[in-house]
């Protein structure tokens, strides 16, 4: 029996094709949810079939002895949490996720030799909650980061209904995708374009400064992708060039996207390696300054705010200097977005500039902060906003006294302070 968590395009999808193949399977769905067992239907070069397909909801199961997790990358902590009470160290589980470092996850559930990664290329979309349409054709690759032979429950005949099959290098194929995803996503969700527009004149140079990029971390990762990798990523881009990709539908659908299983997995691996990705660094802060994840947040909190701090944070505004209640703090502890409460800098990284603002040389994470080209008043800078909501904090100037050479002018009233238990 599979039972396949997540009841979306491709966990849909795949519980079709094995239910042709006449392999038992299971949906796990979301309590509450009236579905009909024999209403699940399949759209495939605009033609309907309908198989009954068994659902249970998580709370229901009993023990599983092969899971297959089809939900988004960040829904995979609380969907196996909500499966715990069914698995232990003999279920085998499979990952179909976005992005990769999700075996961190899957370890808190079933033993490490147990976990493995499926990378999926069909193209599938829900039409409505019991109706999925088999957009293109593609096909999944198996694999594990533990072993190398193919198991036993993986049999030629389910690896034929799902178009699958196993590979001895799954870090390859998972590391592949991601370049790939973490290219054309973005770019596509930004510009609201389909997938073939990236190869337009005027995208087309960021593409390649991005492939040039990827192409050093795979590189310096000893990846065996690495010199193929501009050639796949634009035979990708072209054969999928009316396609819409899969965070573009996210924004346009208002849901979470999978920037940070995406390009952020990218970024602090780079960034482990000392590896500079300034067009990388660049894509994450367009996505953010666009998309703030959490600007809900940001407009709940401006409600209550004092007409300063509305101005600095929600309108771009500067307080005076030497004005701020941080400027000359020196408390040990933890600087926070005033509006999301997003870790930004510490007290570790504070120094007195003597500019009236409260300067840092570097973020607590560099994917905390945005940045973009600020040219008002006259000038030309680099402004500082929140990566998480959006909100604005200062600048940043290339003249800071330490060894980053970095300034981050920020103002007091867009950060707030949480100090360091004694």
């Amino acid at each position: 029996m599979i039972s396949i968590l997540g009841a979306g395009a491709i966990g849909q999808l795949l519980a079709h094709k094995l239910t042709e193949a006449s392999i038992e399977c299971q949906l796990i769905v979301k309590p509450g949810h009236d579905l009909d067992a024999k209403q699940w239907q399949l759209v495939q070069q605009g033609q309907p079939t309908y198989h009954e397909i068994k659902t249970i909801t998580a709370s229901d199961c009993d023990e599983i002895r092969h899971l297959w997790v089809c939900v988004k990358s960040h829904q995979l902590q609380s969907a196996l949490q909500s499966i715990s009470h069914a698995i232990d160290d003999k279920t085998s589980v499979v990952l179909f996720q976005n992005g990769m470092g999700h075996d961190k996850l899957a370890q808190k559930y079933t033993d490490s030799k147990n976990i493995y990664f499926a990378s999926n290329t069909h193209g599938a979309f829900k039409q409505s909650s019991q109706v999925v349409e088999h957009a293109g054709e593609g096909r999944i690759r198996f694999g594990s980061l533990n072993k190398e032979t193919q198991p036993d429950w993986l049999s030629e005949n389910m690896l034929s209904a799902i178009q699958g099959s196993w590979t001895e290098d799954i870090k390859s194929v998972l590391w592949q995708k991601l370049f790939i995803n973490a290219i054309v996503n973005p770019l596509t969700a930004i510009h609201q374009c389909k997938n073939g527009d990236l190869l337009l004149p005027e995208m087309k140079p960021m593409v390649l400064a991005l492939i040039n990029e990827n192409q050093q971390l795979a590189k310096a990762l000893d990846l065996p992708i690495a010199d193929g990798l501009k050639s796949k990523v634009l035979d990708v881009i072209g054969s999928t060039a009316n396609n819409q990709s899969s965070m573009l539908q996210d924004v346009k659908q208002g849901t979470t996207t999978e920037i940070d299983s995406i390009n952020g997995y990218l970024l602090d691996v780079a960034t482990d390696l000392g590896l500079p990705m300034p067009y990388n660094w660049r894509l994450w802060s367009q996505f953010h300054i666009k998309y703030p994840p959490l600007k809900e947040l940001r407009e709940q909190a401006a409600n209550s705010f004092d007409s300063m701090t509305y101005q600095v944070t929600q309108q771009h505004g500067t307080e005076p200097p030497f004005s701020g209640s941080y400027n000359l703090h020196n408390d040990k502890g933890l600087y926070r977005c005033i509006c999301c409460h997003n870790p930004l800098f510490t007290d570790k990284s504070k120094f007195d500039s003597g500019c009236g603002w409260p300067s840092f040389d570097r973020a607590e994470d560099n994917k905390a902060i945005a940045y973009r080209e600020d040219t008002s008043h006259g000038m030309h800078r680099t402004e500082i906003l929140c990566a998480q909501c959006g909100s604005h904090l200062g600048h940043v100037f290339e003249d800071g006294p330490t060894e980053t050479g970095q300034r981050f002018c920020v103002n007091s009233v867009s950060l707030d302070f949480t100090k360091e238990n004694s």
